[in-house]
């Protein structure tokens, strides 16, 4: 045979050789990422979820649909886990809405505390943003802006402050003697509870609310009449709480990889930037 048909028949056989393997390489691979993704767990409840409509935690916009902070992030968590969203949006207190998932009215409870009595009929998944809870006066009270919890009890001062809900071990107890000493006014929601600090007269010295509604129901006009008090604002984790009944190990085994992935890439990390109000971005950053 002639020298360069042999040669070109030798490089044939050996492209032939190399596309036959490239092409089990392929195969193999694709058998791998198959199995990986066939043994990752899969969410296949329908959920519903409760949503109190308050922004910029859960609202709806010019078209009637459910957006928010919250809301945006419970439905791309549970989407990517693979769940089925539904919404329900009667609106409620603190202490109906934990005892309307007991009862099996709806099956997810968003922004929640993870408390040991709760674990006995709930799950909780990973964190998925946080919860800011701040201690608010208007300016105009002329109270010292190092003022704490303890102190403004010590002092007498007037607080307005959640009917209901987990704040921590320190503030249940401070909440119990504002109580006895008839100082204190409970709200049912953090926009009611904004409402009353700025009625007139307003009914109370102080609030303890949720920083993101407070900043919001405020509005930019009257961003400059209020001030935060303490050295920090209270950070906390928030979770989805959710109803052992409604689903399984696997399924909340989904839904906190979902949480993992979508903080790794930056997604829920954005929803939250985008609805929080401008004066509480710059606090957190200061």
């Amino acid at each position: 045979m002639h020298r360069s048909l042999l040669l070109g028949w030798r490089r044939l056989v050996l492209v032939n050789r190399c596309a036959l393997t490239c092409h089990g390489l392929l195969i193999s691979l694709s058998i791998i990422s198959w199995s990986v993704f066939a043994n990752e767990p899969r969410c296949d409840a329908s959920l519903k979820v409760h949503l109190d409509l308050h922004a910029p935690s859960a609202y709806l916009n010019s078209q009637q649909q459910v957006v928010g902070m919250d809301a945006d992030m419970a439905r791309l968590i549970l989407t990517e886990a693979g769940c089925e969203v539904e919404w329900h949006l009667w609106p409620m207190t603190g202490a109906r809405i934990i005892r309307s998932l007991k009862d099996g009215e709806f099956d997810v409870m968003i922004r929640a505390s993870d408390t040991e009595k709760r674990r006995e009929y709930a799950y909780f998944s990973r964190p998925y943003r946080q919860e800011v809870v701040g201690l608010f006066s208007q300016k105009r009270a002329g109270l010292p802006s190092a003022l704490t919890l303890d102190k403004a009890l010590a002092e007498g001062l007037r607080l307005i402050g959640p009917a209901s809900g987990w704040y921590g071990e320190h503030f249940q107890q401070l909440r119990s003697k504002w109580r006895a000493l008839n100082l204190y006014t409970s709200y049912p929601d953090a926009a009611k509870g904004a409402e009353l600090l700025f009625a007139n007269p307003s009914r109370g010295d102080l609030i303890l609310v949720d920083a993101d509604i407070f900043f919001h129901f405020v509005g930019p006009a009257r961003y400059e009449s209020v001030i935060v008090h303490g050295s920090d604002l209270f950070v906390t984790p928030a979770h989805l709480m959710l109803r052992k009944e409604a689903v399984d190990e696997e399924d909340l085994q989904a839904i906190d990889q979902a949480i993992q992935v979508l903080r790794r890439d930056g997604r829920l990390q954005e929803m939250e930037k985008h609805y929080r109000p401008r004066p509480l971005l710059q606090i957190l950053q200061e």
